[in-house]
């Protein structure tokens, strides 16, 4: 039994990480869904910029907005002030006579809020929802924008980018790299399926018609997704929409973000429960192998040293054991020293996977006492 325990849990991890992205591969080439009909359309954009005191960056996601290589009269750039209390408000208004509009919430109520109250005063027929610290690159609307020339299409997911620059690389930052990477390999062949499960925050956008009110609790970007989906329309990815924030280089602040992401994501998957349960077999599976079960990752990992405890007697799971104390000791090690700029390269994955899988854990900790926050706040060396 003890070893049914471990080798189903071990079992678990390996086709979480390897054996779903396998599956979904060999499902997109089987299926060979009809490539998007894509065109350099220009429908009426409204780029939504949530805002919580954000003076260091918003000045700079301004003039990023307004270079964007795209009709300026086809292009209405809004900012939501989420009761800001520093120049935010004053910095946006100097953009006045530029076009762009600001509505302020009295009441700091949250980024979704801000998105609830924004939408129905949007003009546009597409919405882009982005960040202030998100800096596009000059075609990242336009791109976004023409594949909406296809009528299936009801959403669309850019690329995010990180940048070190300025900063000094640390190994939890190699490993975010290569974290994105895997998801990038993962979205790619979501989107083959026309059923990339969830967008990135800071670049998608959807069809304003689709668009309904979120409960405050969940995440934006799994909630737009997983609804257009239900409806049967695609959910795509567009890796040359593309963003960049720059990466933070404080551990500290990289895992109270993943803390807060993953406590959004349980309370949106059991917010949402009717719509994911009611959206078809293939996004049910990639919901529970490319979100759900990873998130439960560190309580599998719990059970297998747990259970490897009571196989030492013999020789094999002696040497599993061993191994696990050397990956957890790596980890320790990477995060001791991350800031070492020649930190070897063997550091770098247990370091971020462990950062990621003790953010899980206390995700649902948070989620199952309520702990976590509805507003948000800003990572201090990111913005």
């Amino acid at each position: 039994m003890i070893k049914f325990i471990f080798w189903f849990n071990f079992g678990l991890i390996v086709y979480i990480y390897f054996g779903y992205p396998l599956t979904i591969a060999i499902l997109a080439k089987m299926t060979k869904k009809a490539p998007i009909n894509r065109a350099d359309i220009t429908p009426l954009v409204s780029l939504l910029i949530p805002a919580y005191n954000e003076e260091k960056v918003i000045k700079d996601k301004l003039e990023n907005s307004l270079s964007l290589d795209y009709p300026k009269a086809k292009l209405e750039i809004i900012v939501i002030s989420d009761c800001s209390n520093d120049k935010t408000d004053e910095i946006v208004g100097e953009f006045r006579r530029s076009g762009i509009k600001l509505i302020r919430q009295d009441k700091r109520q949250g980024k979704i809020a801000a998105l609830n109250r924004a939408v129905p005063e949007a003009k546009g027929e597409i919405i882009v929802f982005t960040d202030a610290n998100s800096m596009y690159k000059k075609d990242a609307v336009k791109k976004l924008v023409r594949n909406f020339n296809d009528e299936r299409v009801g959403c669309v997911c850019g690329e995010l980018k990180y940048t070190t620059q300025g900063v000094i690389a640390s190994s939890a930052e190699a490993g975010e790299s290569l974290y994105w990477r895997y998801e990038r390999f993962i979205k790619i062949q979501e989107s083959r399926l026309h059923s990339l499960l969830i967008a990135n925050g800071s670049i998608y956008a959807i069809r304003k018609e689709f668009f309904l009110p979120i409960d405050e609790a969940l995440a934006d970007d799994f909630a737009n997704p997983m609804r257009i989906a239900r409806k049967g329309l695609s959910v795509i990815y567009e890796p040359e929409a593309v963003t960049v924030e720059k990466a933070s280089n404080l551990l500290k602040e990289q895992f109270r973000q993943k803390v807060r992401i993953m406590t959004q994501g349980y309370k949106a998957s059991f917010g949402l429960k009717k719509e994911i349960f009611s959206s078809g077999f293939l996004r049910i599976f990639e919901f529970f192998f490319h979100k759900f079960l990873r998130w439960f990752v560190p309580f599998f990992l719990i059970i297998i040293f747990i259970s490897n405890l009571f196989l030492l007697v013999q020789s094999f799971y002696k040497i599993i054991f061993i191994s696990q104390f050397i990956f957890y000791g790596l980890a320790l090690f990477g995060h001791l020293f991350m800031r070492q700029q020649n930190l070897a390269k063997v550091f770098y994955v247990p370091t971020y996977f462990c950062m990621v899988n003790l953010a899980s854990l206390i995700g649902v900790l948070n989620f199952f006492t309520s702990t976590q926050r509805v507003t948000w706040a800003k990572s201090k060396s990111t913005r």
